[in-house]
């Protein structure tokens, strides 16, 4: 299974994968082997099906992908032309032992995150929960969305998970995934207020981080958005998660949390002509990195 989306940006028709997803990979059968004759022709007949696409396809860009996840080889991370990503993914391996992962963490770290809880604790009505309550869950995600939404335009940043198909697709998968755990909603919160949430997905061992927030300058003396990243790595644990995905982009709290550099790749590929500009003007852009 690979969602792909074809849209127009200059003239040119590119694919590209389907969403927004920080990691981005063809999803494997038990059939697949990751041979390099497999994946060679697969991949051919991949560029002979969206070139017979209507209106043809003139290029391909895969970005941000893994060479491997859940124990399969990504096998486009495999192909010729495949490049080094810009970008990297973030992950912590606590073993099973919690405290001797906190312990590892830097003392200011440590202690910050203890004098946190304890400022957070004085409000009143304050506590650390995990949301199961799906009336309570899309609350809880709404404020999430709002808050989130009001900081990224307070930065000046391109954001797009206001949009309403977006929204729509998120609070699907809160309903869908709640009950059996799929998905993981954690709060922090005062009385009614939402202070801090954090969305998140998790299989078997492995949890990743989707979406974050918090409510802001009044609440920054207890840092509400490490805070609830911590308490919910320390709920988890206790429950058998020994990996924590914090995902793409690189921010200051995640070293923080000693977080281990996952390299992603990029493919780019022109099934057409008009394809070739982009192609030639990228393998330039990397030699002058390079150089």
């Amino acid at each position: 299974i690979l969602p792909l989306f074809v849209q127009t940006q200059r003239g040119l028709r590119i694919a590209e994968f389907a969403g927004s997803a920080d990691y981005n990979a063809p999803i494997l059968g038990p059939a697949a082997t990751g041979s390099p004759t497999e994946t060679a022709a697969w991949w051919r007949h991949l560029c002979r099906e969206l070139a017979r696409l209507p209106g043809g396809c003139d290029l391909v860009r895969f970005r941000k992908m893994p060479a491997a996840m859940a124990g399969w080889v990504n096998p486009l991370a495999a192909l010729a032309g495949v490049q080094p990503s810009a970008l990297t993914g973030h992950l912590v391996h606590t073993g099973d032992d919690y405290d001797a992962w906190r312990y590892s963490l830097e003392k200011t770290v440590r202690k910050e995150l203890e004098r946190s809880w304890r400022v957070f604790a004085k409000h009143e009505g304050a506590e650390f929960k995990q949301v199961h309550d799906p009336d309570e869950a899309l609350r809880t995600f709404a404020a999430l969305e709002a808050q989130q939404s009001a900081r990224m335009h307070d930065l000046g940043q391109s954001y797009s998970l206001d949009d309403e198909s977006s929204a729509a697709f998120h609070r699907e998968l809160i309903v869908r995934g709640l009950a059996d755990g799929y998905v993981v909603l954690t709060a922090l919160k005062s009385g009614e207020e939402i202070v801090a949430s954090l969305l998140g997905i998790r299989t078997g061992s492995h949890y990743v981080m989707v979406r974050i927030s918090n409510a802001g300058k009044a609440w920054s003396n207890c840092s509400p958005g490490r805070l609830v990243i911590e308490r919910t790595m320390a709920l988890l644990h206790a429950d058998g998660v020994r990996t924590f995905d914090f995902s793409v982009g690189s921010y200051d709290y995640k070293r923080r949390f000693g977080v281990s550099d996952v390299a992603l790749v990029d493919l780019t590929a022109a099934l057409s002509w008009r394809g070739w500009p982009v192609i030639i003007r990228d393998r330039l852009l990397r030699w002058f990195r390079r150089s």
